[in-house]
């Protein structure tokens, strides 16, 4: 294509020939530019101000993207650094705090790693998050942990899992979602086909804590074990720390039986007794 000749100056613009332009001024052609004309009016610009171009710019042709690499890294970094300021001005101020990471998430194109690990968000940040995620299509790894996140959150989380198609890892560990949560999790995991990482440690997964306090249930257990056996890409599940019990132990082990897939199974401190082990363990032979 064409760029219009003079265009240094700020309230220049680009041109196709054959447009009316006024005054009328010579075109030149793009490759008849040098690099530094080119840097100056075309792949600054679009770094400063839109990442998306600046990438879509070095895409072109490779000219381009070495004229572009410096000024999209750099912008890359500055946008990198706003996201997380953001993330961690989530304190006391719960509900703006996880609003405003929700509408930065969702304009970025850049960010693939938020931690958000004990900012202590609640439900309200959580349901933040889950807006923010049904509209990122970069983002890949998500720490939640230790935010005091209950069955609400986890439900919001688990809709915005049945739209993404980019989140590969994450972290609900020492959280609260109980059984409820859980087995809103579990419907999600069955249509999901990207998340390959979930930490549900400490999480009362069965209604009770470590300590055994709470009114036990296997009915979120068994959808999660359920979800397991239908679900092709997770690899790596930690359910730790949850009480489980040999009923929920037994639940798991009948999953595994016709789970291809899972590589990595954390089980610790669940209280599994002999008669979950033994289940495990008859899964196993035949995994």
């Amino acid at each position: 294509f064409f760029l219009v000749s003079g265009l240094l100056p700020a309230s220049s613009a680009l041109y196709i020939l054959g447009r009316p332009q006024t005054p009328p001024l010579m075109p030149t052609r793009i490759g008849d530019l040098d690099d530094e004309v080119l840097l100056e009016m075309i792949a600054k610009p679009l770094a400063e101000s839109d990442i998306a171009s600046a990438v879509a710019f070095k895409r072109c042709s490779r000219r381009f993207k070495n004229l572009a690499t410096k000024p999209v890294a750099d912008a890359v970094k500055s946008t990198n650094e706003n996201w997380r300021a953001a993330a961690a001005s989530i304190g006391s101020d719960l509900c703006p705090g996880a609003a405003k990471i929700r509408g930065e998430l969702g304009r970025n194109e850049v960010l693939k790693t938020l931690d958000l690990s004990g900012k202590k968000i609640d439900d309200e940040g959580a349901a933040a998050i889950a807006g923010a995620l049904r509209g990122n299509a970069v983002l890949t790894h998500l720490d939640l942990g230790n935010n005091g996140i209950r069955h609400q959150g986890a439900a919001a989380i688990a809709e915005a899992l049945r739209g993404n198609g980019v989140l590969t890892n994450l972290d609900l560990g020492w959280n609260e979602i109980g059984d409820e949560g859980v087995e809103a999790l579990a419907f999600a995991l069955r249509v999901n086909g990207v998340l390959k990482t979930l930490n549900l440690s400490q999480n009362q997964l069965c209604g009770v804590d470590f300590m055994g306090r709470g009114t036990y249930s296997v009915v979120g257990i068994t959808a999660l074990a359920e979800a397991l056996k239908v679900n092709g890409v997770m690899t790596e599940l930690d359910v730790s720390w949850n009480s489980i019990g040999p009923a929920g132990a037994t639940a798991i082990a009948a999953a595994l039986r016709g789970n291809a897939v899972l590589t990595k199974l954390d089980l610790a401190r669940n209280g599994i007794d002999d008669a979950g082990a033994e289940a495990l363990a008859s899964a196993l032979r035949v995994n």
